[in-house]
Protein backbone atom coordinates (compact mmCIF):
# COMPACT_ATOMS: atom_id res chain seq x y z
CA UNK A 1 0.00 0.00 0.00
CA UNK A 2 1.12 3.60 -0.80
CA UNK A 3 0.05 6.89 0.36
CA UNK A 4 -0.72 10.09 -1.65
CA UNK A 5 -2.07 13.25 -2.22
CA UNK A 6 -5.41 12.94 -3.83
CA UNK A 7 -6.15 14.70 -7.37
CA UNK A 8 -8.76 15.24 -9.51
CA UNK A 9 -8.07 11.76 -11.57
CA UNK A 10 -9.17 10.05 -8.02
CA UNK A 11 -12.56 11.80 -8.04
CA UNK A 12 -14.54 8.59 -9.12
CA UNK A 13 -12.42 6.50 -6.73
CA UNK A 14 -13.08 8.92 -3.87
CA UNK A 15 -17.41 8.87 -5.08
CA UNK A 16 -16.90 4.78 -4.80
CA UNK A 17 -15.33 5.65 -1.39
CA UNK A 18 -17.98 8.22 0.18
CA UNK A 19 -20.67 5.92 -0.82
CA UNK A 20 -18.89 2.50 0.47
CA UNK A 21 -19.06 4.87 4.05
CA UNK A 22 -22.48 5.63 3.93
CA UNK A 23 -23.53 2.08 2.77
CA UNK A 24 -21.74 0.72 6.19
CA UNK A 25 -22.47 3.51 8.52
CA UNK A 26 -23.93 2.65 12.09
CA UNK A 27 -25.22 5.87 12.72
CA UNK A 28 -25.76 8.83 10.42
CA UNK A 29 -24.79 11.14 13.43
CA UNK A 30 -20.95 9.97 13.35
CA UNK A 31 -20.33 11.93 9.86
CA UNK A 32 -21.15 14.95 9.46
CA UNK A 33 -23.37 15.00 5.43
CA UNK A 34 -20.59 15.20 2.71
CA UNK A 35 -21.51 15.27 -1.09
CA UNK A 36 -20.56 11.99 -2.89
CA UNK A 37 -21.72 13.52 -6.67
CA UNK A 38 -18.57 13.89 -9.39
CA UNK A 39 -18.62 17.71 -9.43
CA UNK A 40 -18.74 17.97 -5.64
CA UNK A 41 -16.28 15.82 -5.04
CA UNK A 42 -13.96 16.90 -7.67
CA UNK A 43 -14.45 20.49 -5.94
CA UNK A 44 -13.38 19.34 -2.75
CA UNK A 45 -10.55 17.54 -3.58
CA UNK A 46 -9.12 21.46 -5.94
CA UNK A 47 -10.50 23.08 -2.72
CA UNK A 48 -7.12 24.41 -1.16
CA UNK A 49 -9.31 24.17 2.16
CA UNK A 50 -8.42 20.58 2.56
CA UNK A 51 -5.58 18.73 2.25
CA UNK A 52 -6.54 15.02 1.40
CA UNK A 53 -4.59 11.81 0.99
CA UNK A 54 -5.29 8.43 0.17
CA UNK A 55 -4.36 5.15 0.94
CA UNK A 56 -3.91 2.77 -2.19
CA UNK A 57 -3.67 -0.90 -2.50
CA UNK A 58 -2.18 -0.73 -6.49
CA UNK A 59 -5.41 0.69 -8.06
CA UNK A 60 -7.76 0.45 -4.97
CA UNK A 61 -8.33 3.85 -2.92
CA UNK A 62 -9.05 1.85 0.24
CA UNK A 63 -8.72 5.14 2.90
CA UNK A 64 -8.68 8.88 2.78
CA UNK A 65 -7.97 11.85 5.65
CA UNK A 66 -7.55 14.98 5.18
CA UNK A 67 -6.59 18.36 6.92
CA UNK A 68 -8.58 21.55 6.91
CA UNK A 69 -6.95 24.48 6.68
CA UNK A 70 -9.98 26.50 7.97
CA UNK A 71 -10.48 23.71 11.21
CA UNK A 72 -13.92 23.41 10.06
CA UNK A 73 -14.36 27.03 10.97
CA UNK A 74 -14.74 26.45 14.57
CA UNK A 75 -12.16 28.83 15.90
CA UNK A 76 -14.07 31.07 18.40
CA UNK A 77 -16.99 28.37 18.72
CA UNK A 78 -14.49 26.04 20.61
CA UNK A 79 -12.98 26.80 23.91
CA UNK A 80 -9.23 25.54 23.13
CA UNK A 81 -6.16 24.70 26.09
CA UNK A 82 -5.12 28.87 26.86
CA UNK A 83 -1.73 27.38 25.44
CA UNK A 84 -2.96 26.75 22.33
CA UNK A 85 -1.98 29.30 19.31
CA UNK A 86 -4.99 29.08 17.20
CA UNK A 87 -3.50 30.66 14.68
CA UNK A 88 -0.78 27.73 14.51
CA UNK A 89 -3.65 25.05 14.73
CA UNK A 90 -5.27 22.67 11.63
CA UNK A 91 -8.70 19.94 12.30
CA UNK A 92 -7.34 16.74 10.95
CA UNK A 93 -11.16 16.22 9.24
CA UNK A 94 -12.96 13.52 7.41
CA UNK A 95 -11.44 10.62 7.60
CA UNK A 96 -13.06 7.34 6.38
CA UNK A 97 -11.42 3.97 5.66
CA UNK A 98 -13.31 1.11 2.92
CA UNK A 99 -15.32 -1.67 4.43
CA UNK A 100 -13.14 -4.47 2.75
CA UNK A 101 -9.97 -2.99 4.57
CA UNK A 102 -11.22 -2.20 8.40
CA UNK A 103 -9.28 -3.76 10.76
CA UNK A 104 -6.07 -2.67 9.70
CA UNK A 105 -5.09 -0.05 11.50
CA UNK A 106 -5.52 2.04 8.26
CA UNK A 107 -6.88 5.31 10.32
CA UNK A 108 -4.01 5.37 12.78
CA UNK A 109 -1.27 5.27 9.63
CA UNK A 110 -3.17 8.15 7.89
CA UNK A 111 -3.10 10.58 11.15
CA UNK A 112 0.86 9.30 12.13
CA UNK A 113 1.12 10.73 7.69
CA UNK A 114 -0.76 13.79 8.47
CA UNK A 115 1.26 15.07 11.84
CA UNK A 116 4.11 14.76 9.77
CA UNK A 117 2.33 16.87 7.51
CA UNK A 118 1.32 19.22 9.78
CA UNK A 119 4.89 20.00 11.29
CA UNK A 120 6.35 20.10 7.89
CA UNK A 121 3.80 23.49 7.18
CA UNK A 122 4.77 24.63 10.15
CA UNK A 123 1.77 24.03 12.46
CA UNK A 124 2.14 23.83 16.39
CA UNK A 125 -1.28 22.16 17.10
CA UNK A 126 -3.58 19.53 15.60
CA UNK A 127 -6.91 18.72 16.65
CA UNK A 128 -10.04 16.18 15.67
CA UNK A 129 -13.82 16.36 16.44
CA UNK A 130 -15.38 12.92 16.54
CA UNK A 131 -18.76 11.97 17.93
CA UNK A 132 -19.03 10.81 21.23
CA UNK A 133 -19.86 7.27 20.84
CA UNK A 134 -17.69 6.78 17.70
CA UNK A 135 -15.19 4.96 19.88
CA UNK A 136 -13.31 3.31 16.89
CA UNK A 137 -12.37 6.75 15.63
CA UNK A 138 -11.46 8.21 18.73
CA UNK A 139 -9.27 5.63 19.67
CA UNK A 140 -7.16 6.00 16.71
CA UNK A 141 -6.19 9.74 17.57
CA UNK A 142 -5.73 8.87 21.10
CA UNK A 143 -3.07 6.27 20.06
CA UNK A 144 -1.36 8.63 17.84
CA UNK A 145 -1.16 11.07 21.11
CA UNK A 146 -4.47 13.43 20.94
CA UNK A 147 -6.56 13.89 24.43
CA UNK A 148 -10.39 15.08 24.87
CA UNK A 149 -9.88 18.97 25.30
CA UNK A 150 -13.66 19.83 25.06
CA UNK A 151 -16.68 18.63 23.65
CA UNK A 152 -19.14 20.69 20.80
CA UNK A 153 -22.45 20.75 19.66
CA UNK A 154 -23.01 20.68 16.13
CA UNK A 155 -26.23 21.62 14.65
CA UNK A 156 -26.92 19.56 11.39
CA UNK A 157 -29.67 20.33 9.23
CA UNK A 158 -32.57 18.36 9.04
CA UNK A 159 -33.20 18.27 5.78
CA UNK A 160 -29.71 16.79 4.89
CA UNK A 161 -30.04 14.42 7.93
CA UNK A 162 -33.28 12.54 6.31
CA UNK A 163 -32.05 12.98 2.59
CA UNK A 164 -29.03 11.09 2.86
CA UNK A 165 -30.22 8.53 5.43
CA UNK A 166 -33.40 7.87 2.77
CA UNK A 167 -30.44 6.73 -0.11
CA UNK A 168 -30.91 3.66 -1.50
CA UNK A 169 -27.49 2.89 -0.81
CA UNK A 170 -27.50 3.92 3.10
CA UNK A 171 -27.43 1.26 5.50
CA UNK A 172 -30.34 -0.77 7.17
CA UNK A 173 -28.51 -0.52 10.52
CA UNK A 174 -28.16 3.63 9.60
CA UNK A 175 -31.30 3.99 8.47
CA UNK A 176 -32.90 2.18 12.22
CA UNK A 177 -31.06 4.86 14.26
CA UNK A 178 -31.58 8.09 11.93
CA UNK A 179 -35.29 7.52 12.96
CA UNK A 180 -34.21 7.30 16.50
CA UNK A 181 -31.88 10.69 16.32
CA UNK A 182 -35.09 11.97 14.19
CA UNK A 183 -37.62 10.57 16.94
CA UNK A 184 -35.73 12.72 19.42
CA UNK A 185 -36.56 16.12 18.00
CA UNK A 186 -39.98 18.25 17.27
CA UNK A 187 -41.16 17.76 13.96
CA UNK A 188 -40.79 21.63 13.67
CA UNK A 189 -36.95 21.51 14.21
CA UNK A 190 -35.15 22.34 11.45
CA UNK A 191 -31.98 21.31 12.87
CA UNK A 192 -30.51 18.46 14.64
CA UNK A 193 -28.18 18.76 17.76
CA UNK A 194 -25.30 16.37 17.42
CA UNK A 195 -22.60 15.98 20.50
CA UNK A 196 -18.68 15.31 19.53
CA UNK A 197 -15.65 15.17 21.73
CA UNK A 198 -12.77 17.54 20.45
CA UNK A 199 -9.47 15.90 20.86
CA UNK A 200 -5.78 17.99 20.29
CA UNK A 201 -2.50 17.05 20.23
CA UNK A 202 0.40 19.05 20.73
CA UNK A 203 3.21 18.86 17.75
CA UNK A 204 5.63 21.03 18.78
Amino acid sequence: MNIRQLNVNDTEKFCDLIVDMYSNLENLEWFSPMPYDYDNVKSMIENPRFYIIGVFDEENLCAVSSLDYKCGKLIGKVEFPKECNTDKLVEIGFTMVSSKYRGRGIMKIMVANLLEKIKADGFEWAFGKVHKNNFASSKSLIKNGFIVCNDYIKPVKKADFISLSSESFFSKVGKENAKITLSRIKPEDEEIIVDYNILIKDVR
